[in-house]
């Protein structure tokens, strides 16, 4: 037992010992002494720039004689980049110096290594331009391809280069793009030319299928180069309004036909023929406008037109109706059948009323006549007086037609307030002072509304009409026949106090000026006024002052009269 118990310590030893041994072989090797020597860093940065500086040297030499640089020369260059670069990253550098020398080491080496490269690019281009200019297109289209390949390789490779040109790169492209479409395009020409030839013939079917095939052509063209020179999208939309042009022409033909049917069936008073075939012509260009939006037949006016030559047409019969009622009131207006205007008016406003509701883009009635209508209603009552009102006070204007009449007094703030409804007057203690204050619209509204009442047209005069009226002044006392700044106190007076004119017109001088009726052929914006005011000088009145005057100021010291033509074919 003894010495079972002997053997197993001693192999228990062992196996301790072994295990120490095994973690020794586990362990750090051994260390070896580093031995630090003594570096002197700018001893060693001013070696490595001058070595530097010693090849740029010896390459400058060599490269100023000229020649071919040899491979041996050119490394040069590359090892004083090498040194240059060194020196930069052990150096404890402060400035840009060092960096701007390495940037034009650099620069030199790409611009000598790249040009070779770039004389060639130079030899493809001349080469391509003198097959292009001999029309060997393809043999162009290769040497451009070989000559931009080369010139992107000089930007990537060279990007200091003098050699680098982006703009000649884009061109270079453009070129081999313009040579690969330009059988296409020569095609898609003489297709166009073609096709332009068979539409000058009159052979229609023909050159809509040359128009066709000419915009199929041009169509793969721009999505097969669609940087190309030839692409042309102005083009592009001009054949396909010619193809369009052509493929409404037929539905144009039958437009003519239905106009020319409608024009017949007017002639011979067969409105609602006529209506019908301005219909079919309508739809017939609204189907032109729809389906082939890019034909010069397209034409919304045209559309227009003829839905209102259709609604005319339809409506011409009931509009005739109306006009001709509109006669019989306006001569009962004139012949005083202050009776007969009530219920006049008020059947053709019905009528007026019913026709603008269901032909509101008719033009045969006139636009203000269901306004005018309305206000013959409104004052119905009032017509009579007037009426009378005016036609009392009409003088004939001398030197003029006889049917015309000028109101001997001015418009007096009574009739104005009858008329307008209203008085802007300032002076206005009575209502047979003159108005006053009025604005050009005013007094164009006024007379609008007084030849509704009376059925003939009313007017301000013109100055020549004015001026006869006046008359001679020679041998008048002013202050007699005038309102003037030395009697009137500056204020306006009752009209036709002071005496009447030679003529037997009152206060065509002083009291208020007046306007006068713009001359057609007057493009200015100002009105005028004639005759002065109460505040007026007597010696500025015999003048007769005439002036430009702001259509829409309102001056207390501004009236007007009118004129009134009583032709009968008015």
């Amino acid at each position: 037992m003894n010495v079972f118990k002997t053997i197993f310590y001693l192999l228990l030893s062992v196996l301790v010992l072994g295990a120490f041994y095994f973690m020794t072989l586990l362990g750090p090797g051994k260390v070896e002494e580093v031995k630090f020597g003594n570096i002197d860093p700018v001893a060693d940065t001013d070696k490595i720039l001058k070595e530097s500086e010693r090849l740029e040297l010896e390459f400058e030499q060599t490269a100023a004689a000229g020649g071919t640089l040899s491979q041996k020369t050119i490394e040069k260059l590359r090892d004083a980049i090498a040194l240059q670069e060194k020196y930069i990253n052990i150096g404890n550098l402060t400035n840009r110096a060092p960096a701007e020398r390495l940037m034009k080491l650099q620069t030199r080496l790409q611009n000598v290594e790249s040009a070779p490269l770039s004389e060639t690019v130079n030899d493809l281009d001349r080469r391509a331009i003198a097959a292009e200019t001999a029309e060997n297109y393809q043999s162009a289209r290769d040497l451009y391809k070989e000559a931009y390949d080369l010139q992107s390789k000089i930007n990537a490779e060279y990007p200091l280069s003098k050699y680098k040109d982006i703009s000649r790169r884009v061109e270079f492209d453009r070129k081999v793009k313009m040579l690969e479409a330009r059988p296409t395009y020569l095609k898609s020409v003489e297709l166009e030319k073609q096709a332009i030839a068979a539409r000058d013939a009159g052979e229609t079917i023909k050159a809509k299928e040359l128009f066709e095939k000419t915009l199929a052509v041009i169509t793969n063209m721009h999505a097969a180069f669609p940087s190309s020179v030839y692409t042309d999208f102005a083009r592009l939309m001009r054949i396909e309004s010619e193809l369009q042009s052509l493929q409404s022409g037929g539905l144009s033909e039958k437009i003519e036909g239905y106009v020319k049917a409608a024009k017949e069936a007017e002639a011979k008073g067969d409105f609602l023929a006529a209506s019908e075939s301005y219909s079919d012509a309508a739809d017939c260009q609204r189907n032109i406008n729809k389906l082939y939006p890019k034909s010069k037949l397209v034409s919304e006016e045209r559309l227009r037109e003829l839905e209102l030559r259709k609604v005319e047409t339809y409506s011409w019969k009931f509009a005739e109706e109306i006009k001709k009622q509109n006669e019989v009131l306006v001569k009962a207006i004139r012949a005083g059948d202050y009776s007969a205007i009530p219920e006049t008016t008020a059947n053709l406003i019905r009528k007026t009323e019913h026709f603008t509701k269901n032909y509101p883009q008719s033009k045969l009635l006139p636009e203000d006549m269901l306004m005018r209508l309305r206000y013959i209603d409104f004052m119905s009552r009032d017509i009579g007086n007037i009426q009378s009102q005016i036609y009392s006070l009409l003088l004939p204007v001398p030197s003029s037609k006889a049917a015309r009449k000028m109101l001997k007094t001015e418009i007096t703030q009574k009739i104005y307030a009858l008329v307008m409804q209203e008085n802007p007057s300032r002076f206005s203690d009575n209502e047979l002072l003159p108005v006053d204050s009025v604005t050009f619209d005013d007094v164009n509204r006024f007379c609008q509304r007084v030849s509704w009442l009376i059925g003939y047209p009313v007017e301000l005069p013109s100055e020549a009409e004015y001026r006869a009226a006046i008359g001679s002044l020679r041998y008048v006392d002013i202050g007699e026949i005038s309102w003037n700044n030395m009697n009137s106190g500056g204020k306006t007076h009752v009209v036709a106090t002071k005496k009447p004119n030679d003529n037997g017109f009152f206060d065509l001088l002083g009291n208020v000026s007046e306007f006068v009726k713009k001359n057609p052929s007057d493009v200015s914006e100002m009105s005028r006024i004639i005759g002065g005011g109460a505040q007026t000088s007597a010696d500025a009145i015999g003048e007769i002052p005439f002036q430009q005057f702001d259509p829409k100021q309102r001056n207390r010291m501004v009236g007007f009269r009118i004129i009134v033509d009583l032709s009968e074919k008015k």
